[in-house]
């Protein structure tokens, strides 16, 4: 009997997380789950190497095609419509996590697949970069965007130059992250 692969919306958040791990322990990273007793606030991963200990956030993401990465669902809050204005990351005040990384990974399959690996400061500026270009403006109706999925993906094209200009910013920011796991690593102090 032949088995189905399917990388969906359901499962890919622990795809992600399983393959961020495997990429940690090839590092040489002692890496615990955060999520074994239900969802951790702001962290799913604490990875621990040579005395020194980083709290991860994973974000999962699929699609055929391209290659894109989401930072995760926006609110009113987060878009800036209300107050006071929420950060993407690290939102939760209550609890002890805090993310230092954020690693956003696009899973095509086990096998192939790629990371953004970012200290949580790039990863926020760029996150408020991509709501500037998707969330901030009206819609073609002049009415506020709806809250929702961010992404972001290398070569997103817009036919407004002012959105097209900000796309370019954003991927500028990320694109030195792209499966750079030393360097995001190496930028976060301890």
């Amino acid at each position: 009997m032949a088995t189905v692969e399917c990388i969906n919306r359901q499962n890919v958040g622990r795809i992600a997380e399983r393959i961020v791990s495997n990429e940690l322990e090839y590092r040489g990273f002692r890496v615990s789950d955060l999520n074994k007793e239900g969802p951790a606030a702001n962290a799913d991963l604490l990875a621990a190497r040579d005395g020194k200990t980083w709290q991860i956030q994973v974000k999962g993401s699929t699609k055929n095609g391209g290659w894109w990465y989401e930072y995760g669902h926006c609110t009113d809050e987060v878009i800036g419509r209300g107050e006071p204005v929420e950060p993407v990351f690290n939102r939760s005040t209550s609890g002890f996590y805090k993310a230092q990384i954020v690693v956003m990974v696009c899973v095509k399959s086990p096998k192939e697949y790629t990371c953004l690996v970012l200290p949580v400061e790039v990863a926020e500026e760029a996150a408020q970069v991509n709501l500037d270009a998707c969330f901030r403006g009206p819609t073609r109706q002049g009415t506020p965007h709806k809250a929702g999925k961010m992404w972001v993906e290398e070569g997103r094209k817009s036919k407004k130059a002012e959105r097209q200009a900000l796309y370019d910013k954003e991927w500028n920011q990320l694109e030195r992250y792209l499966d750079n796991w030393d360097l995001a690593f190496a930028s976060v102090p301890q």
